[in-house]
């Protein structure tokens, strides 16, 4: 699932200017996280268009990036998320980002970046959406 990432000065209005741009062309919001960091914020998307909404972005002067990142759907209990993440480094494969997506009914979906989503993929096959 592609993933966009905007690094942008943290203001009151942010999120809604962008979901608006986004909105404005036609673009559907699959999942968003929003991190403040002082005076900067980062703002993750899983949108229905990725090529679409980063062209949108960047029409409207945002900085955006795109990445590729992996679903898993995990159990909704303790020491699940260290479980995938052991898996995953016992692979030798190195996570670049992650974050909690939803929760649903005794589980946990997540979205998961890594330096070989190849990899991860055929490793987490089992888990993935």
């Amino acid at each position: 699932m592609p993933s966009l990432r905007v690094i942008v000065p943290n203001r009151p209005g942010l999120l809604a200017e962008i979901s608006e741009c986004l909105a404005s062309k036609g673009i559907d919001i699959e999942g968003v996280v929003v991190e403040s960091h002082g005076e900067g914020a980062l703002v993750r998307f899983e949108v229905s268009r990725d090529h679409d909404a980063l062209e949108a972005l960047s029409a409207a002067g945002y900085h955006a990036v795109t990445d590729d990142v992996v679903l898993a759907k995990i159990e909704d209990r303790a020491g699940a998320l260290a479980h995938l993440s052991r898996r995953l480094a016992e692979a030798n494969i190195n996570i670049r980002a992650m974050h909690h997506v939803r929760r649903d009914s005794g589980h946990a979906v997540v979205a998961i970046s890594t330096d070989d989503n190849a990899r991860a993929r055929e490793l987490l096959g089992e888990a993935l959406l």
